[in-house]
């Protein structure tokens, strides 16, 4: 169920953002200039995507529907026109960092030169692993920057501090590959290992997960139990060392007999 906060994503706008056709859609051999909001679109939802205070699942949020909001709707049609040109935006500045990143677009900023166009940012692998969002983190980390380029698209709360994300990947134009593709190489050769890139999660999660791991593996080899745990309770012995099971859940059972004590004599006075 969405939160109160992020209810308005689902409620549709008359007003479409990009209502006409995009000035970009052109052929490709032609230049594209795209806008970047140079961090003012993200800079309202911060806290949403990169607070301390609350943990990702709360912040970030994926299972929207795209067709809810038409700033939303209008935006991804947007960028699958624009698909070819975006890509190899999106390439170049991969070049520019020489780190894998992705494009990163607010559905709900208008950029004051050009409110009529989208604004795209870059955000670095670094960058995202401060969101502690698995799934920021991992589109980002194990794609290929000389094919593809990833695209997120979020839509913030009216508080600003939650987001719904879309994410798209575009394929880039193997006549823009051949064109760089010295550039490319380069860039490509400085990247760290694929082991190196280190997916950074909220601490609770990872916590939670390794107590029931810890709890299950010991149960598995009968290893003895973390202090202040307690394990599922055995039936009782009695003095014969047989099992009672008059004391334990096992009503089918009847206990064994006991012999009565003999009465001493001076029990008598």
């Amino acid at each position: 169920m969405p939160s109160k906060t992020l209810a308005h994503a689902y409620e549709g706008t008359t007003t479409s953002l990009y209502a006409g056709t995009p000035r970009n859609k052109v052929s490709e051999s032609a230049e594209v200039q795209f806008i970047d909001s140079k961090g003012a679109a993200l800079k309202p939802v911060h806290q949403a995507l990169f607070g301390k205070t609350r943990m990702a699942k709360d912040r970030i949020h994926w299972m929207f529907s795209p067709n809810k909001d038409e700033r939303v709707a209008s935006l991804l049609a947007w960028i699958e026109i624009m698909s070819y040109s975006l890509g190899t935006y999106g390439l170049h500045r991969f070049l520019q960092s020489r780190e894998r990143g992705a494009l990163i677009a607010n559905a709900d900023y208008r950029p004051p030169q050009s409110p009529q166009e989208p604004a795209f940012d870059w955000l670095t692998f670094d960058q995202l692993q401060a969101s502690r969002d698995k799934i920021l983190q991992e589109s980002v980390a194990f794609y290929d920057p000389a094919v593809t380029c990833i695209v997120f698209v979020f839509l913030p709360s009216k508080s600003g501090n939650s987001v719904a994300m879309w994410r798209r990947k575009i394929t880039i134009g193997n006549n823009t590959r051949a064109s760089r593709i010295n550039e490319i190489n380069l860039a490509m050769a400085g990247l760290r290992r694929e082991k190196d890139y280190v997916v950074h999660v909220d601490e609770s999660a990872c916590a939670s997960n390794l107590v029931c791991f810890s709890l299950i593996f010991s149960r598995l080899v009968g290893a003895k139990q973390p202090e202040g745990t307690k394990g599922p309770a055995t039936p009782g012995k009695s003095a014969s060392h047989k099992y009672d099971y008059a004391r334990t859940n096992y009503p089918y059972e009847t206990a064994l007999e006991k012999k009565p004590k003999k009465q001493r004599w001076w029990a008598c006075w």
